[in-house]
């Protein structure tokens, strides 16, 4: 599970129409739940009183109690990163935006704004298991831009040189962004980049050059020498963010297409191609070591009245939701794949593997499923098999025949076989 537990969305709006489409925007997308307040007072006692699970808010700037943006000064008093959704723009209110240091605003009567939303909703989240390096002499530049990488949630390291910043990359080969300056003592920003990708290919960790110098040339260096983009300073705050949240969009989406002959494409889940070649293997090496390898079946309840009831779209959203509250358990677990109408999972620990379902079971029967305009509640039911098998072939048929038999007789179940 991601080091940011923190899993709810506020959603502060007075239209109760423009609340029902955010909200079913952001649960039809993600696994967070999402929770509304249409008055400064709502937003205060949500904050007093579960403060603790919001990561994010969505805000509008004019509600009851606060006319003027005051919601999101105490939001972001709170310390908690805000959005803002509006209707109308122009360069008066883009000003006050950058002042009240939000992360980003979109209009919320546009689907492209309200899915750019979702992104960055998603990215910020996620952003608090990445390592992102900055290379800077200038103080004040270097303080400005691990400031605005801290309020996209980075896990921010920041050196003085080139040469501290390649230390702390040959220490921390999983850092996945490196912004670097060009004038620098003891290794510049072309060397330090060079020396980066020795180790490190563009599909791995974005570079992002940065000087002050302008010049095409510095630009052209940077990009030859392996740099993925570069940003000429002062900069604008607004092309700060998107710029390093487009290349490690980027990053994501390369990693993605490199999956996407294992994976299946409706849950990112792995498919079952691959997850009987690597099951198979794994299941008989962990058999040959005395140590019983534990399988489950977790399926949608009544998956075909979904989608018969809500269409078919409907269907494959749930097991999009289903897929997304699974993720936030899978911990430990050491294969999964997407199947039919849902997933299997191969594990080593039948407890463990127990409590981890039990947990997506909950927050699946409790969250909404939003397709179409429908909100609808699911429910899943699994089995685990915890009987010692002669194979993986055995084990799948032994638990999903009883997952079947189980979801005729009724729903949000589970079983030991």
């Amino acid at each position: 599970m991601p080091e940011n537990s923190k899993e709810t969305v506020l959603v502060v709006e007075s239209s109760q129409t423009q609340v029902r489409i955010i909200t079913e925007h952001i649960e039809s997308l993600t696994y967070f739940d999402t929770v509304t307040a249409s008055s400064l007072d709502e937003v205060e006692e949500i904050l007093e009183n579960n403060g603790e699970d919001v990561f994010i808010a969505v805000l509008n700037l004019n509600i009851k109690g606060a006319p003027d943006g005051e919601a999101v000064d105490y939001v972001l008093s709170r310390k908690i990163p805000c959005i803002i959704l509006t209707s109308t723009f122009d360069e008066k209110i883009r000003n006050r935006f950058i002042e009240k240091n939000v992360l980003d605003y979109f209009n919320k009567g546009n689907s492209n704004g309200l899915d750019d939303m979702v992104s960055l909703i998603r990215r910020v989240h996620s952003n608090s298991d990445i390592k992102v390096v900055v290379a800077e002499d200038n103080g004040t530049a270097r303080k400005v831009m691990c400031k605005l990488l801290e309020r996209l949630n980075f896990n921010v390291f920041a050196a003085e040189d080139g040469s501290k910043a390649l230390a702390y990359i040959r220490a921390n080969p999983d850092v996945q962004l490196l912004l670097t300056d060009y004038e620098m003592p003891e290794l510049d920003g072309f060397e330090l980049v060079a020396e980066v990708r020795k180790t490190h290919t563009r599909d791995q960790l974005a570079i992002l050059g940065v000087s002050a110098h302008d010049s095409g040339a510095i630009t052209a260096k940077f990009l030859k020498r392996g740099a993925n983009d570069f940003l000429k300073k002062p900069f604008e705050v607004e092309e700060f963010s998107w710029r390093v949240t487009n290349n490690l969009n980027e990053l994501d989406r390369i990693s993605s297409i490199k999956d996407a002959y294992s994976h299946d494409p409706l849950t990112g889940f792995g498919n079952m191609k691959t997850f009987l070649e690597q099951g198979r293997e794994v299941f008989n090496s962990l058999s040959k070591q005395d140590r019983t390898p534990v399988l489950a079946a977790f399926n949608v309840d009544n998956l075909l009245e979904i989608s018969s009831k809500f269409g078919w779209d409907a269907g494959a959203a749930a097991l999009k939701k289903a897929a997304s509250n699974l993720e936030q358990q899978s911990l430990g677990w050491l294969l999964s794949a997407r199947w039919d109408g849902g997933f299997l999972i191969l594990a080593e620990d039948p407890e463990i593997l127990k409590n981890d379902l039990v947990a997506a079971q909950t927050s699946f029967a409790k969250s909404a499923v939003g397709v179409a305009g429908e909100r609808f509640k699911a429910t899943a039911s699994f089995a685990v098999c915890k009987a010692g098998e002669d194979s993986l072939d055995a084990t799948m048929s032994k638990v999903v025949t009883v997952l079947d038999k189980m979801q005729s007789i009724g729903v949000d179940s589970f079983r030991f076989v």
